[in-house]
């Protein structure tokens, strides 16, 4: 199922796991800032996991409209193993 602004409204949970899909935006670049703001709206009421397995134009959108933003990401580096970085 594809998530939308309306599913958004009808949650009635307090912690949603949702997993970004920039192929969404490809026809729709204006829906990003809309479920940007729906998220933030949500966000309100719920925890909110949006997971991305790397960071693209549209997910960086729907951060910068973001209230608070935690990135957990592993950097892959040359010649060393990789490591675990936590920003906020």
């Amino acid at each position: 199922m594809r998530l939308s602004a309306s599913h958004l409204e009808e949650n009635h949970h307090s912690f949603l796991i949702v997993e970004h899909d920039p192929l969404l935006y490809e026809d729709a670049g204006e829906m990003v800032e809309y479920l940007a703001q729906a998220l933030r709206q949500t966000s309100r009421d719920a925890t909110i996991l949006l997971y991305a397995p790397a960071l693209d134009p549209h997910l960086q959108k729907i951060a910068e409209l973001a209230d608070w933003v935690f990135c957990i990401y592993i950097e892959q580096t040359r010649g060393r193993a990789a490591k675990k970085k936590i920003r906020e």
